[in-house]
């Protein structure tokens, strides 16, 4: 519906400290390098990762006419053209048989080289239609402020392997959790993107309702056709692909990890999703997005997989235990 049931920021900070007026309070907050003052579910932009491919794969649906059991190259590595740069897969290696691998297994598995090459198939328009339907570039309309998801494109048809590191949600691409939440909804939603909001109804005095918001759609951002096809395609990411953590029993699970390279920092690290997968128009009923910033550095691996489906996991264990 587009309702926010839950946002979460850390790190956070008590609004009582603030309510004495003493400046002191605030000037501490505001001088705090880890900025819990800054609300990194709106205000805060990262790049996506893999969480990206999500839209990669809609454009692929959408605009080159692709099925989920289209083949793609698997290639353990990928040298781009013009540069001296090669794009590999996280273990290195290939991501099936060396020879070929579906689109469907490609996302499932989060296989570098074959997203890498399909962006440069794909080009900048192509990805341009795919990421602005859902909201890139600019102002999604909310209760609070929040910051735009980018993906420039001044040069990038020019630029092969900008395309390429692109299309891994690298490079120039920045979203907010708010956006990737959005993108996951609309897979969930037959393609539509609802307008979020915060506030379901005001109040007087007296306890009687004088307004109440009332669910609408903001943006189409694919057909219900492609909507579809990338819900199957998910589905498999947490069936047996890198979600396989966000996994809750009972509960068919639809979803993509990330994990995005940070100059000079850790890894951030994603789960975007909807449950429950269901062939029911309107049958989903919430849609998530988990971002750590700097996670990286924990769990086993590292990775969106290791660290972030599992909060994914839990916060859709607690939502349908009621």
């Amino acid at each position: 519906t587009g309702a926010v049931l839950a946002m979460v920021s850390h790190p956070g900070f008590d609004p009582n400290a603030l309510a004495s007026g003493e400046p002191a309070e605030g000037d501490a907050l505001d001088a705090d390098p880890d900025q819990p003052l800054l609300n990194r579910a709106t205000a805060a932009a990262y790049p996506p990762g893999s969480s990206f491919k999500v839209l990669v794969a809609a454009a692929a649906l959408e605009a080159a006419g692709l099925t989920p059991d289209t083949p793609l190259p698997d290639r353990d590595e990928l040298p781009l053209p013009g540069s001296t740069a090669v794009i590999r897969n996280s273990d290195e290696g290939f991501c099936a048989d060396g020879r070929t691998i579906t689109l469907e297994r490609a996302l499932a598995v989060s296989c570098n080289t074959a997203f890498a090459e399909l962006g440069m198939e794909l080009g900048a328009e192509a990805l341009r239609a795919a990421v602005e339907a859902v909201g890139f570039n600019g102002t999604i309309p909310f209760d609070l402020p929040t910051a735009a998801s980018l993906l420039p494109f001044d040069g990038l048809a020019d630029d092969p392997p900008a395309l390429a590191q692109t299309a891994l949600g690298q490079r120039d691409v920045r979203a907010t959790p708010l956006q990737m939440a959005l993108v996951a909804a609309a897979a969930a939603n037959q393609g539509v993107v609802m307008r979020p909001y915060l506030v379901d109804a005001i109040l007087d005095a007296d306890g009687r309702e004088t307004s109440r918001t009332r669910p609408s759609s903001w943006k189409q951002a694919m057909t219900r056709e492609v909507a579809a096809a990338l819900t199957q395609m998910m589905e498999r990411v947490v069936a047996d692909g890198t979600g396989w953590r966000a996994a809750v029993e009972g509960v068919r699970v639809a979803g993509k990890t990330g994990t995005a390279e940070v100059p000079g920092g850790a890894p951030d690290v994603w789960f975007i999703g909807f449950a429950p997968v269901d062939a029911a128009p309107g049958e989903p009923r919430i849609a998530l997005a988990v971002l750590v910033e700097d996670g990286g550095t924990l769990g086993e691996d590292g990775s969106g997989g290791s660290v972030a489906a599992p909060i994914a996991r839990a916060v859709l264990t607690a939502f349908f235990a009621g």
